[in-house]
Formats: C-alpha cells, structure tokens, sequence
C-alpha cells in the first residue's frame, strides 16, 4: 500500500517554489507564529519550516506561540519533540525579522496573536476559509484538501532534498496522526503518502513517551462533566461544557462524542477566560465541517475548518454568555434539521 500511494502522489513543490521561498524569507531571523493554544500539527509544522529554513539555506527563525499547550500529550510533545518553540502572549518587535510565517493559521482567522493590520510574508495552511487577504501574501502554500499542515511540510523538505532527523520526524508523525486520527478523518492520498514515510522515520521510542504521557484526575472530572452535559438529538448531539480548564477541551470532546451510533454532526461549546470555544465534528463523507460552523458562529467570532472537523471563537467581552450559547446552540439544530429539545446521553 505504501509504495502503491508513493507512485500516486506528485509534489507540487518544486524548485521555482523553494526559491521563492527562500526570497521572501530572506536573511533572516524568520519570526514563525501559530495559532493560539497550538496543537501537535501547529508545533509539528512550526519546526518543519524552522528545519527546513536553516537546513536548506542557513535562515535562522525564531518559534512563538500564545495562549496554552494543556493537554498532557501536547506538553510531552512540547517538552520532548519541540522544545525550541517559546512562549508569548504579545509577539512584537516584528520589523527585527526578515519575514513573519503563519503556520496552520491565516492572517485575520481570529485564533493567532498576529496584527489584522498587517499581512505576513509566508503562509502555510490547510483550513477553510481561504481569506481575501492571502492573495497579497508573497509565499502560500494553502491546501485545504489536505489533512494536516505537516504533510505540507514534507513535500517541502522533500522538495529540497531534506530528511527530517528521528526527533522531527517524531513531532511531524505525531502531528499527522492526531489531526487525521491515524488517517481515519479527512487523510488525503498526500496524507498518506506523507504517514507511512515518517513511519520509517520516526523514534518509536519517543512516540510512545508522547502517547502515554500521564493524565491528571482533573481530565476524567472534566470527562464526566461533558458527558453528562451532553443531549442527543437524532442525529446530532451537543454538550454545553460551561467553563472549561484547557481551550482545546471541547474539541477532545467533540472526538469523542462524534463516535456515537447515528451521529451525522457533534458540537461541544465551553468558556476559557474570556474566549468561548466551539468545536463541530462531523461523519465522514458527511456535511462539511468548515462550510456547517460558517453558519452558526455568530459575530464579532470567527471560526475555521475542513472536511470533519471545524473550530471557532468569540471574546466575551460585554457577552451574556448563556444567551450566546443558546443561540449559537438553536442556529446549528436548524443547520441539521433537528427538533425538540434533546435527551440527556447519559441516564444518571
């Protein structure tokens, strides 16, 4: 299977695209951004472009992220596989970098700290929407028929003749495997193709330190909390989860409850600080994710997404939040054509 999708796939990323890149990265140092609360993809894609800058052409970058890596994976990942990445709450001094990267988000998504005055000079992403802005940015990459930002990556160290050292690799492998759960959810043939290569790259070793990393009690309090918030229609489900203690929360949720018999489309809505998250899944070959929470999320919030899976936020500020939940929560049932008011997942 692997050798058959290697013949399959063709990188789009040939040498003409590697030297404009090079170009509108110039010199360096390269200011690399991600989306707030990053996930295995956006650390694992983040370290790609570092590697790759510097392998390929001696640019040094430079790693910010903002808001929290929480989830006990994504700090052994952090902590183990990608530890150059820094953390910031207000990334500044931007005119000090020879060019600013977004990876796995977009100028003006609403979910990285990056100024909406300004465009950056790289981005490499595979969400919808395809904003209006992105057409301004010198170097784009921006697939959303792919799985993962990471498999993005590949082509591009492949393009330059750049093996990724086991470490990367690790952080690549396990940024592919989380964003398309092991290829089962919006995996595209370059997806594939991108997977079983890694796997031949990767420390397996590191793998499992990641995989296994210890959960506090406070995630099976946090667990049963959404479970027992959850209502079923008939063929969605939704769970308010109230305040939540890691942003990322209501998106692990939402993994987990679209797994349920019959379920077309699951979304899961909880409050971190000031910010309310939202997280859609949805059946494969189903409705589309990105187009479906375009539809419910609800102004000044922006949101994002492909295929399966779709996230958005709004700030809080002078919100009523129980109104805005259940506003949000009516505008999604009309979306999947549900009525009456749901029944509790659980009987406790």
């Amino acid at each position: 299977m692997a050798n058959e999708l290697t013949e399959q796939v063709i990188n789009p990323i040939n040498q003409h695209r590697l030297m404009l890149l090079k170009e509108t990265a110039g010199s360096g140092p390269v200011l690399i951004l991600t989306h707030d609360n990053p996930d295995p993809d956006a650390l694992a894609s983040g370290k790609a472009l570092l590697y790759l800058l510097w392998e390929a052409w001696g640019i040094p970058g430079h790693l910010l992220y903002s808001g929290l890596v929480a989830r006990a994976e994504n700090q052994a990942m952090l902590r183990n596989l990608a530890p150059e990445w820094e953390h910031t709450e207000n990334p500044n001094n931007l005119a000090s970098y020879s060019a600013v990267a977004l990876v796995d988000t977009q100028p003006s998504a609403g979910n990285n700290r990056f100024p909406d005055e300004r465009l950056p000079d790289i981005v490499i992403d595979h969400h919808h929407p395809i904003r209006e802005s992105l057409q301004k940015v010198p170097y784009i990459d921006m697939r959303p028929e792919i799985g993962a930002t990471v498999s993005l990556l590949f082509q591009h160290l492949e393009a330059a003749n750049i093996q990724p050292d086991p470490i990367l690799a690790t952080a690549m492998f396990y940024g592919l495997q989380t964003d398309t759960q092991g290829l089962a959810r919006g995996a595209s043939p370059v997806d594939q193709n991108v997977y079983f290569k890694l796997l031949n790259m990767l420390d397996h070793e590191m793998l499992i330190q990641v995989e296994r990393a210890g959960l506090p009690r406070e995630y099976y309090r946090a667990f049963n909390k959404g479970l027992l918030a959850a209502k079923v229609f008939d063929h969605s489900a939704v769970a308010y989860l109230d305040q939540i203690h890691r942003p990322d929360f209501a998106a692990e949720m939402a993994d987990l409850l679209i797994r349920l018999n019959d379920m077309k489309a699951v979304l899961c809505i909880g409050f971190h600080e000031h910010t309310l998250y939202l997280s859609l899944r949805t059946e494969p070959s189903g409705i589309d994710a990105g187009n479906t929470i375009q539809k419910i999320i609800l102004p000044p919030g922006k949101a994002g997404g492909h295929g399966t899976m779709a996230g958005g936020q709004i700030n809080l500020t002078d919100q009523d939040i129980d109104a805005l939940v259940n506003q949000i929560t009516e505008r999604f049932l009309s979306t999947m054509s549900e009525t009456g008011s749901g029944k509790p997942m659980l009987d406790v």
